[in-house]
């Protein structure tokens, strides 16, 4: 799949989500994703080469802005994952 087409699904599904006004059906939603991303290791992560490349390219424009933690602060953070 592309990653545009992933892009307009993670689009769509957001915006359903933002419509939906009954609490229950949230609740079921945001359920199945926990159990989903829980379900998820990390080997069944795969990316290609395109996407590592622009991981990288990210994160270096992100450390040139100065937009880093600390141990501490990274650590005071995950706290809260």
């Amino acid at each position: 799949m592309k990653s545009s087409s992933l892009q307009l699904r993670k689009i769509s599904l957001i915006e359903y989500l933002l419509g939906i006004q009954d609490e229950k059906i949230f609740d079921k939603v945001e359920s199945t994703i926990h159990k989903s991303l829980k379900s998820v290791k990390p080997v069944d992560i795969v990316f290609t080469k395109e996407e590592l490349v622009e991981r990288a390219e990210f994160s270096n424009k992100q450390i040139k802005k100065g937009h880093v933690l600390n141990q501490k602060e990274l650590e005071d953070q995950s706290k809260n994952w």
